[in-house]
């Protein structure tokens, strides 16, 4: 039977819960054993991955990334990362600052699965797209 990068994640995840320090550093030094004996330490990166997305979920914390087509001042960064967390529910996040010089104006905001667009790229080439179907 294979195991899948998301098992391993998982199993990990839930063996360190409410364990101290010491206790980690066995189970990990354990787990990694465990992945060299079934060969599967190739597998660490996506494994970590998926573990940090359990981690992230189960204490409500999101990634997000804020593309602007150039940098804005510590107050709109501060209502953007209101803005998400009232929009995800999360308690913590995680943001990535980007900048896009070909958006012109406006922002995207991307977290979880979900992507808020609203740059004036888009809206010119949604505009495009509206006048070229209607003929």
């Amino acid at each position: 039977m294979k195991i899948t990068n998301k098992k391993y994640a998982q199993a990990l995840f839930e063996s360190i819960q409410n364990k101290n320090e010491e206790e980690i550093n066995i189970i990990l030094k354990n787990f990694i054993e465990l992945l060299i004996k079934k060969n599967a330490l190739s597998k660490i990166d996506k494994i970590i991955n998926e573990f940090n997305n359990i981690w992230n979920k189960k204490n409500k914390i999101i990634k997000a990334t804020i593309t602007t087509a150039k940098n804005f001042d510590e107050s709109t960064f501060g209502s953007l990362k209101k803005y998400i967390k009232d929009l995800s529910g999360a308690e913590k996040l995680k943001i990535d600052r980007k900048i896009d010089e070909n958006l012109i104006s406006g922002t995207i905001i991307k977290y979880g699965d979900r992507i808020l667009d609203n740059s004036l790229k888009t809206k010119i080439n949604n505009l495009r797209i509206k006048m070229t179907s209607n003929y």
